[in-house]
């Protein structure tokens, strides 16, 4: 585990985990009943909008497609 990773590979390593996180949080909240498909649709919605308020547009865009993969998951 010495060998040095690029940071690129370091970000990608990290939105990966924290999509493994959040797709296993959220899905296991749902299934307990504690969320339901509308709760879940107003996370994804407040984290929507929250992106469109001052960030550049790659982070934006990048936030949108992250969003949507997670919405994709847990609807699956």
């Amino acid at each position: 585990m010495g060998e040095e990773i690029s940071a690129e590979a370091e970000r990608a390593g990290m939105l990966a985990a924290l999509h493994a996180i959040i797709v296993g949080t959220l899905s296991t909240l749902k299934r307990k009943g504690v969320l339901t498909d509308q709760d879940l649709d107003q996370l994804f919605e407040a984290g929507l909008v929250t992106f469109e308020r001052g960030e550049q547009d790659e982070t934006r865009q990048a936030a949108r497609l992250t969003l949507e993969i997670l919405a994709r998951s847990l609807r699956g």
